[in-house]
C-alpha cells in the first residue's frame, strides 16, 4: 500500500490533521483544465499545473453565503474560512480615466477563450465566450503602457525531460513577455439582464472624459467583514438612504467631499455627500464602488470616477 495512503488512512481512524504531503497529494489531484500558453517566440505550451498569480482577484460578491453568525459551531472544529467567491480577470479598458486607482472590468476566469498581449502596440485583448461560438465573444482592449494595469503573471509546471519537472512563471504585458493565453473549454457568460444605466465618467487631468458607459442592474458594492455585498443602498450623510431603484439621474456637484445632485422619481431634486462607510443590514459596511453588470462580466466604478449617471425607464431596459 502507499506509504501516504497509509499514513492518511492512519490519521483519520485517529483524527488526527493531515499532513503537508497528504495535502500536497491532494493538490496534485486538483486539476486544472489545460492552458494554452503562447510564449514570446509564438510557441504554444499546453499546461495543466498552473495558477494566475498576478493580475486576477476573487469576485467575492459572488461567494455563497457563511452561516448565520448565531449558528453555533463545533468547537472542536476549526471557524470556516470566509467564502472568497470565482477568480476573476482585472481589465483596465481604454475608456478608464488614468487614475492610480479607476474604472475597472471583472471577468469571470472561466469565460475567458483568449488574451493577447501586442509588445509594439503595448496593447492587452480579451476575448469573453457569451456564446458557444466564438464569433460572438465580447471583445476588450486595453493599454499596457503603464505599470500597474492589464498585467498577467502564470506559474505553471513545464516538463523538463531528465531534469524533471520545473515550476516556470510567464509574464504578460511586458517587455519580452508572452503573446497569450488560450483558454480551450470556456463557460459561456450569461448575457447582462435588469435596469440599464449610462454612466459617465471624469476626465483626468488634461483628457476629455470618453463616451458613457452601458451598463445593467447598478448596485452598491461594500465590504462587509471579510466578504463582499451588493446592496440597492446608497448612504449619505448624516443619515440619508436612498435605494438606487428610485433614481433617475445622479450628476457630480462637484466639491471636496464626494457631493452629488440626485434626482428622484416624481421630480425631488437634492445634493448629498456620499458616506465611506456605515450600516448595511445590520453590519459594518464601507464603500467599495458601484457595480453593474456588462457583456463581458462586471463593471466597477469607485465613486470618484462618477461624473454623471442617467437610468432608462425599467420598461424600455427590459425590451
Amino acid at each position: 500500500m502507499n506509504r501516504n495512503l497509509l499514513a492518511t488512512l492512519l490519521a483519520a481512524a485517529l483524527g488526527l490533521p493531515a499532513s503537508a504531503d497528504d495535502k500536497k497529494e491532494e493538490k496534485k489531484d486538483d486539476k486544472k483544465p489545460v492552458l494554452i500558453i503562447v510564449d514570446a517566440k509564438g510557441k504554444e505550451n499546453k499546461v495543466t499545473g498552473w495558477q494566475i498569480v498576478e493580475g486576477t482577484r476573487p469576485l467575492a460578491w459572488l461567494a455563497p453565503d457563511r452561516k448565520p453568525d448565531d449558528e453555533k459551531e463545533d468547537p472542536n472544529v476549526k471557524p470556516a474560512r470566509v467564502p472568497q467567491g470565482p477568480e476573476g480577470l482585472v481589465f483596465r479598458d481604454e475608456s478608464a480615466p488614468n487614475f492610480r486607482k479607476s474604472v475597472e472590468t471583472l471577468i469571470p476566469l472561466e469565460s475567458l477563450r483568449a488574451v493577447d498581449f501586442d509588445e509594439e502596440k503595448q496593447t492587452m485583448t480579451v476575448k469573453v465566450a457569451v456564446s458557444d461560438k466564438p464569433d460572438d465573444d465580447a471583445t476588450l482592449t486595453g493599454t499596457t503602457r503603464f505599470a500597474e494595469f492589464n498585467k498577467l503573471t502564470i506559474e505553471a509546471e513545464v516538463d523538463k525531460g531528465e531534469l524533471g519537472v520545473a515550476a516556470v512563471k510567464f509574464k504578460g504585458g511586458v517587455k519580452g513577455g508572452i503573446k497569450g493565453l488560450r483558454f480551450p473549454s470556456p463557460r459561456p457568460l450569461a448575457a447582462p439582464t435588469g435596469r440599464v444605466a449610462h454612466v459617465s465618467l471624469q476626465g483626468t487631468k488634461g483628457e476629455e472624459a470618453k463616451g458613457a458607459d452601458k451598463v445593467h442592474d447598478l448596485k452598491v458594492l461594500y465590504q462587509v467583514g471579510g466578504g463582499q455585498k451588493l446592496s440597492p443602498t446608497l448612504l449619505f450623510k448624516k443619515t440619508i438612504r436612498v435605494d438606487i431603484a428610485k433614481l433617475e439621474k445622479v450628476v457630480d456637484a462637484g466639491g471636496q467631499d464626494v457631493d452629488w445632485t440626485i434626482s428622484l422619481k416624481g421630480g425631488t431634486e437634492e445634493t448629498f455627500s456620499l458616506l465611506s462607510s456605515g450600516d448595511i443590514d445590520g453590519k459594518a459596511a464601507t464603500l467599495v464602488g458601484l457595480l453593474g453588470r456588462v457583456p463581458a462580466g462586471y463593471k466597477l466604478y469607485p465613486v470618484f470616477t462618477v461624473k454623471e449617471i442617467t437610468f432608462e425607464d425599467p420598461a424600455k431596459s427590459d425590451k
